[in-house]
Parts: structure tokens; sequence; C-alpha cells
């Protein structure tokens, strides 16, 4: 195979690779209807609730992943989603008094975001220049989760933990929509 040829193959490989991994995000573009159908989703499950403790929103993380480039905050969302995911998975829904149809429908929603974001931030993931401050950003996402947890689930539990968790899914579903429209306005997409 002559230079030429070779040289021209590889541009053309990695023009390629460049676009796949620029518009391979459905996520963003085709799953507007069903970001929101999962906030309509848990919306439908609100009971009524005896106890108001109030929580401590992570309004800091969310402030932070603004700024930071469109991988990191996909990965971010999906890191989330799977967090989200696994706190209702753990624990017994049974007791919150929801629907099963409806909680099955919601965990079903999430599921598809998270695998369908989970191929966005492989097409999108540069493993060289995230490795330090993935690490401070999963510490602190996890230790919001496990903080979580542990003041719905397992301090008040029940029906009322179960609330408390559902509303601040509602709102952690709220901020994660809002950082995708915030990545779609930076590319241009509507």
């Amino acid at each position: 195979m002559d230079p030429t040829t070779f040289r021209n193959m590889a541009t053309i490989l990695i023009l390629c690779s460049a676009l796949t991994s620029a518009l391979c995000c459905d996520w963003l573009t085709h799953y507007n209807d069903l970001r929101n159908s999962t906030l309509v989703r848990v919306r439908s499950m609100k009971c009524p609730i005896a106890t108001t403790t109030p929580l401590r929103f992570r309004d800091r993380l969310y402030k932070d992943m603004k700024t930071r480039e469109e991988n990191f905050q996909l990965r971010f969302i999906r890191d989330s989603l799977v967090q989200i995911y696994n706190l209702y998975r753990r624990g017994n829904t049974s007791t919150a008094g929801w629907d099963a149809w409806k909680t099955t429908d919601f965990l079903e929603s999430i599921n598809r975001q998270f695998m369908e974001l989970n191929e966005c931030v492989k097409s999108t993931h540069n493993e060289a220049t995230s490795k330090h401050n993935e690490t401070t950003y999963e510490k602190k996402l996890k230790r919001y989760y496990r903080y979580l947890e542990n003041n719905t689930l397992l301090h008040p539990g029940g029906r009322d933990g179960w609330e408390m968790l559902r509303r601040e899914t509602e709102q952690n579903l709220i901020r994660l929509d809002l950082l995708g429209s915030l990545i779609k306005d930076r590319r241009g997409q509507h």
C-alpha cells in the first residue's frame, strides 16, 4: 500500500470516529419524550406524607457540572441515573404504597436512559484527561446518594421515607434534564 493511500484511509478513519462520537448520543436528540415521561411517572407515584424533613440538595455539584466538558456532563447524568435506579431497586418499594406498574414503568424508563447514555459516554470518554476529576465527582455523587438513602429509606423508612426519596428524585431528574438541555443548546440542537 502506498503512503498516499494509507494517509487517505487514516484521515477517513479519524474523521469517521470523530463524527461518530459527535453524533452518536441519541439520548440528547431522541429521548426528550423519555426524559419527560420519566418525570411524569415519578410525579404520578406521589403519596400523602406525614414527615416533611427537609433534605440537603446537592446544588453545588450541579453548579460545578455546568462548567464541565460535555463528556464529563454525560457521565455525571448517567451515573446519577444509575444511583437513582439502584436506590429504588435496593429497597422494598411495596412499603411505599405506590402502584407496582407505575414503579416498574418508572424504573424501566430510568434504566433505558442510562443504557442509552452509556453508549454516549463510551464514545466520548477520554480516559487520560478525566482520571483525577472523575474520582472527585464520583465520591461526591456516591456520598450524596448514601446520605439520601440514610435519610429517607433507613431513618424514617416506610411510606414517608419513600415519599421523601421520590420528591428528591423528582428534583434530581429536573436538574439532570436541565443539564441535558444545556448540552443540547451548546451543540445547537433543539
